[in-house]
């Protein structure tokens, strides 16, 4: 006998719910409802991440097309019905699977990455000796240039114990689906990039979370006679960054290494900035030098010698 023929009956007990989902029956219509439920609770373990995630989930399963047992008719089949949909019961879940793991959702738009989540598969059948729950989950997460950063299938498969409850099994399932997907992979692709090449779109705004802010740049800048002063300035050709006035910064022989903090810069419009460098001593005429911004982010150093000529 299959174990279906023992379970199905059984399946309009109560007594056969678990803690993990709840049932309701109309006597009139004979339907059953089924809360679908999720109990995964992952440990905190990212935090301090530079981009949080904005969570897209669609899918290709329906309600209806969740419960599969053969030995059943169309009609009674559709006396079990589950709520919410396949569609608002992942994306609620898995936000909370998300942020239980310290991974911001929905902080800001402009930063968040994309993490598209597809449901391919979400039901529980009736095998030839036994009944299992199977979940497959796409998943694509795209960058803020919506570059493809990482794309791969979760599967989670549950075989089902005799007299078990069809939420329980579900959820089962779901929860090995959701500890199959890269988290590790994600929230390493979320963490400050070590190059600023890496999100080219990215744009400084003070709060330290670019690759830029993070870029340190070696300054070396001498002059013939030493002990000349050093000043500094943003040039720029893209509305993105504005132009500043010339700030001290010490006097030859200049070294130090720091990272810039140019609001509105961008890997992408690095090359439209310029920093000007001025070399000054009394008795002696000034001097300017710029620097291609781009190429001093990737070559992490501006350098330049100053041989000044007396004002005569």
């Amino acid at each position: 006998m299959k174990f279906f023929k023992q379970f199905v009956p059984a399946l309009f007990a109560l007594s056969l719910l678990s803690s993990c989902g709840s049932a309701t029956m109309n006597m009139k219509s004979q339907d059953i409802t089924y809360e679908l439920s999720c109990t995964a609770r992952p440990e905190n373990r990212y935090n301090n991440l530079s981009h949080g995630l904005t969570l897209y989930v669609s899918s290709d399963v329906s309600n209806s097309n969740i419960y599969d047992a053969s030995e059943l008719s169309g009609a009674q089949r559709n006396h079990f019905k589950f709520t919410p949909t396949i569609t608002e019961f992942v994306e609620s879940s898995m936000s909370t699977y998300i942020r239980s793991q310290g991974i911001t959702i929905g902080r800001d738009k402009s930063s968040d990455y994309s993490l598209k989540v597809r449901v391919k598969e979400f039901k529980l059948t009736d095998g030839k000796s036994n009944a299992r729950a199977a979940v497959i989950l796409d998943y694509t997460l795209s960058n803020t240039d919506n570059e493809v950063i990482l794309q791969q299938t979760s599967r989670g498969r549950y075989k089902m114990a005799a007299g078990q409850g069809i939420v329980k099994a579900l959820d089962k399932a779901y929860t090995k689906a959701l500890e199959s997907m890269d988290w590790n992979g994600i929230a390493s692709a979320l963490a400050v990039h070590k190059r600023a090449d890496q999100e080219r779109q990215r744009q400084v705004v003070g709060d330290g979370n670019t690759a830029l802010e993070h870029t340190v740049i070696r300054w070396y800048i001498l002059s013939t006679p030493a002990g000349a002063d050093v000043s500094w300035r943003v040039v720029s050709s893209t509305p993105d960054v504005k132009n500043t006035n010339s700030s001290y910064v010490g006097t030859t022989p200049y070294e130090t290494t720091e990272s810039f903090d140019i609001r509105g810069l961008k890997f992408e419009n690095a090359g439209n900035v310029q920093i000007e460098v001025s070399c000054e001593k009394a008795g002696y005429i000034p001097q300017k030098r710029r620097f291609n911004l781009l190429q001093a982010i990737e070559q992490k150093e501006i350098s330049a010698k100053f041989n000044l000529v007396k004002d005569e």
